[in-house]
């Protein structure tokens, strides 16, 4: 039996004002059909503002409907083990997208507090060993270069478990240039933080694979995990390319869970020890999808 009724995938943006079209946030909601699905809809949206008030209907109809929703956000749920700890005192993930969502300040038109609060914390919390970088050119920043600093020797590292198997994936340190991931994962972080605290849904929703362990079936009807749809291979249509993203990425996933290898892509990923297991769970968090050798020929097709 399918794990979802519906599953929503979103291409996140960490855009500074309303903008559409390439590079900004786009979403499809895939509901499944009798031994299929459908695409409900594939939408562009102008600000983060405008998503979450789609987001929480979404979930709001899942919940009231007793429908199962997965919603995959292309931005990282965690940061390098040692992070949270650094900035809160706590080695634990809720407490870090809290401390996130109290911090970032991000504006229905989009604009937003990212690279203050990276230079502030740089300051504060990495004094004399950065891990931010990455700023726009025309702005200068105390503590935020726009240069990639020395690799560091202690934690937190660059990069997370997870993303050591993610054929170019960014660290979520760096915040501007090609490819990037920090910026949209400050801001989807807070957003998602407060989606959980103030919609009234936090109840029903479970945050894989932090508050389900490496799981192939939910408590909770509504399930939030973090994607990479570079691991997917797009069709060639004259769309623009993070349209067809959320698109590929939704029908994947549908039929996947439709065949029940969904579940395993939500189970343990085979090589990792007890230890960065645990490490994922608690902090890290992990990439749907990556890890399960066996299925990555199949992701990409």
């Amino acid at each position: 039996m399918p794990l979802f009724d519906r599953i929503l995938i979103v291409d996140w943006s960490g855009a500074g004002q309303p903008v559409t079209g390439k590079n900004s946030l786009w979403a499809c909601l895939a509901r499944r059909e009798g031994d299929g699905h459908v695409i409900e809809w594939n939408e562009n949206f102008s600000t983060r503002h405008a998503f979450m008030q789609r987001l929480d209907a979404v979930v709001g109809a899942a919940v009231s409907e007793g429908k199962r929703l997965l919603c995959g956000f292309d931005f990282a749920f965690g940061y390098p083990a040692g992070t949270a700890e650094r900035l809160t005192g706590e080695p634990n993930w809720r407490a870090l997208w809290r401390k996130i969502a109290d911090e970032i300040e991000d504006a229905p038109d989009n604009r937003n507090n990212r690279f203050d609060l990276a230079s502030r914390w740089n300051a504060t919390h990495f004094a004399g060993e950065p891990r931010f970088w990455g700023r726009p050119h025309q702005h200068a920043y105390a503590d935020l270069s726009d240069k990639k600093p020395p690799a560091p020797l202690a934690a937190p590292l660059v990069f997370r478990r997870s993303e050591q198997f993610a054929k170019g994936a960014k660290s979520v340190w760096q915040l501007s240039y090609n490819g990037s991931v920090g910026s949209q994962t400050l801001l989807g972080i807070a957003r998602l933080s407060r989606f959980l605290d103030e919609s009234g849904y936090g109840e029903h929703i479970a945050v894989w694979p932090f508050e389900t362990g490496f799981a192939t079936a939910f408590k909770k009807s509504v399930v939030f995990a973090e994607i990479y749809p570079s691991l997917f291979t797009l069709a060639s249509r004259d769309e623009v390319k993070d349209q067809a993203q959320v698109r590929t990425v939704a029908e994947a996933f549908a039929r996947f869970d439709a065949d029940g290898r969904l579940a395993t892509l939500l189970g343990r990923p085979p090589m990792l020890a007890d230890e960065e297991v645990a490490t994922s769970i608690a902090e890290e968090g992990w990439v749907l999808g990556i890890g399960h050798r066996e299925l990555a020929t199949e992701l990409a097709a």
